[in-house]
């Protein structure tokens, strides 16, 4: 068994760190752990050649997990130290390493070595959103039950520190609505749309700049949103959300007339994710909807201003109100210095005992209310805004106001309408109903609009 993390003898010994996965973020936190922090701790060194301080272990990677151990790597490796392997058994059964570093991706030999870890008493630091968003339960369990530390502060926003945030800062708060721009990929291509860019044309730059994969899906249908805000919706509010249960609506309709039009409602786009109570007999007491969709959010918003592939959170609470955090949601030392922050705090002994430490019962309803943005397609003729008016009053939809550009192409034009606050239900019937109609040329695009708290 791993020598106990908290013991005396810890203090004297350093923690070995078998780390599975050495792609970006792995080389990146090869680079930290070997190389800058033992360079900053230089008055203490340590003949080990990990780094050490006042307040925690030192700490070495002692094991390296690849599939090709022939493969270059963009690090070099202290082979005097460092031995790499192949057998992810190697690490997981080895009782000499007390923490795992999992960056491997994927979820079904993630899962594996997750769990088996912390079954045999190791520590785990995992930056892998989408197996802690489907097995967060299981995660939570095998790591009280064993006493082992789970930490994952990279999984969500990268660099930024927001799981840390939850676990610790609002004990004494009551979290009403935690939402964020959690995909830079996709940030990154709104932005740019919003400077006129055609769709496939700003994808095709991000995959060229390594933003976007080569299969965009997970970014630009929101599926990467819809994993994190899970896991922020299990810190905020204590439910445990079926990721497959979250609405979730990507870019790929979106097109720079949408920007077009936000700009005269002194909005732009971005995809947020959103965990939000809803308000029953009082202001957030009601159930939980928790969501994934592109929104109109106004200029003064703090969220639009987060550009180019950044992220931000924002978490309006009842003692703090609006708290944000922002900054770089992905790239190699970014997410390598929320990986190594959780190494930290578990060679100090400080990381939270419970990953999740809020439990709740709240019930889950994502047919959320907001007001909405409505952009309808058309081929022109008599009656179209008075039907559009007929079927919203039918769905029991209120219409704010009407927005259209000078029609250029009467065989293609389009016009958009915002509606008063309503149930996500109740716009989805409206677009669908409108989709039916002779002139509309598709089922209209519509998404949520964001209000200054």
């Amino acid at each position: 068994m791993p020598k106990s993390i908290t013991s005396s003898s810890a203090s004297m010994e350093p923690l070995r760190i078998g780390m599975i996965g050495a792609g970006t973020v792995g080389g990146g936190i090869y680079e930290i752990i070997m190389g800058r922090l033992r360079s900053q701790m230089k008055h203490q060194a340590n003949p080990s050649k990990g780094f050490s301080n006042s307040s925690l272990r030192p700490c070495i990677i002692s094991k390296i997990c690849v599939q090709d151990i022939t493969k270059p790597r963009s690090f070099q490796i202290d082979q005097d130290v460092t031995l790499v392997v192949t057998d992810i058994k190697s690490i997981v059964e080895d009782d000499n390493i007390d923490l795992v570093v999992e960056v491997m991706g994927g979820t079904e030999i993630a899962k594996t070595v997750v769990l088996e870890s912390l079954k045999r008493g190791k520590s785990v630091v995992s930056a892998n959103k989408t197996l802690i968003a489907e097995c967060m339960n299981e995660i939570r369990d095998a790591a009280l039950q064993s006493k082992s530390k789970f930490a994952y502060e990279a999984a969500v926003c990268g660099g930024i520190p927001v799981i840390q945030a939850l676990q610790t800062c609002f004990a004494g708060d009551i979290i009403h609505v935690v939402m964020g721009i959690c995909n830079g990929t996709t940030n990154y291509m709104l932005e740019k749309m919003e400077e006129g860019a055609d769709y496939y044309e700003v994808l095709k730059e991000a995959q060229e700049l390594g933003f976007a994969e080569a299969d965009p899906t997970a970014d630009v249908e929101g599926h990467d949103v819809r994993a994190k805000i899970a896991i922020l919706a299990k810190l905020a509010f204590g439910t445990t959300v079926d990721v497959d249960s979250i609405p979730c609506m990507g870019i790929t309709e979106i097109s720079s007339v949408d920007f077009e039009y936000a700009k005269l409602l002194n909005c732009t786009i971005k995809l947020i994710g959103t965990a939000e109570r809803l308000s029953d007999f009082g202001e957030h007491d009601g159930d939980l909807s928790v969501y994934v969709a592109p929104k109109l959010v106004p200029i003064p918003h703090l969220l639009s201003t987060t550009r180019e592939a950044g992220n931000a959170v924002a978490i309006i609470s009842a003692n703090l109100g609006i708290t944000s955090y922002t900054g770089p949601g992905a790239g190699r030392f970014p997410t390598a210095n929320s990986v190594v922050s959780d190494i930290c705090r578990v060679a100090a002994g400080s990381a939270c005992s419970d990953p999740f430490p809020l439990i709740s019962n709240i019930e889950i309803d994502n047919d959320y209310s907001s007001e909405f943005y409505i952009r309808i397609s058309f081929h022109d003729e008599l009656g179209i805004i008075r039907r559009v008016g007929e079927l919203a009053e039918i769905n029991g939809v209120s219409i704010c106001s009407v927005l259209q550009n000078p029609i250029k192409d009467r065989m293609s034009a389009d016009f958009v309408v915002t509606t008063e606050e309503c149930k996500f239900s109740q716009v989805q019937r409206l677009c669908e109903d409108i989709g039916a109609q002779d002139f509309a040329h598709n089922v209209p695009l519509f998404m949520p609009m964001l209000q200054c708290s």
